[in-house]
């Protein structure tokens, strides 16, 4: 009678985590982010235990940083593309765009053409680094001169994200001096953007 009763204990504990994974989930689809998601996934592809244990705990530290830059990063692009598409419309990349920035893209757009690759994105602002971004911006300050506080410190805080980029890109472990840098420039960057 007692193994029943462990029984149907261990029956409803199934049943209770079904139902709070199923709610989960529903919170998740209606966009309330959890961190739920990625710790049903694992890589079907590669069996992530044949990799180091410290390794993947490096990558898992690394992987939020990546989110917030990547995350920052498009943000900035939407920022360009948006302002000016609203101030000189939809040929805005040929007309305000300097001609390296443009020429860099278009050599990287045909390299991604030539590799069996998937094409990244029709729209050429994806293909720009920090260092165009800054061009673009120091192009077109005068439209961006009332939604960004200063031109120099846009430039500052575009040039420290790329040196933070290069760290997170090459799948090296910021440091705690790093960290915190990267924080504050995130601060930094909403701080003249408001």
């Amino acid at each position: 009678m007692a193994k029943s009763g462990g029984s149907d204990r261990l029956r409803l504990f199934g049943m209770r985590n079904l139902m709070l994974e199923a709610d989960l989930i529903a919170l998740e689809k209606r966009g309330i982010e959890l961190g739920h998601a990625k710790t049903l996934k694992k890589d079907n592809l590669v069996d992530s235990d044949l990799i180091e244990s410290d390794i993947r705990q490096a990558a898992r530290r690394m992987a939020d940083f990546y989110v917030l830059y990547y995350s920052l990063e498009n943000t900035i692009r939407r920022l360009i593309s948006g302002r000016l598409l609203e101030k000189h419309g939809v040929d805005w990349w040929e007309q305000k765009v300097p001609v390296g920035v443009r020429t860099s893209v278009a050599d990287k757009q045909k390299k991604e053409k030539d590799t069996p690759m998937s094409i990244r994105s029709d729209d050429p602002l994806t293909y720009t680094n920090f260092g165009e971004l800054i061009d673009i911006l120091n192009a077109n300050w005068v439209d961006f001169s009332d939604t960004l506080r200063s031109q120099k410190a846009a430039q500052q805080i575009l040039t420290q994200f790329n040196m933070v980029r290069n760290v997170i890109a090459h799948s090296v472990e910021l440091n705690d001096d790093e960290i915190l840098r990267f924080h504050l420039l995130v601060k930094d960057w909403f701080r003249i953007s408001a």
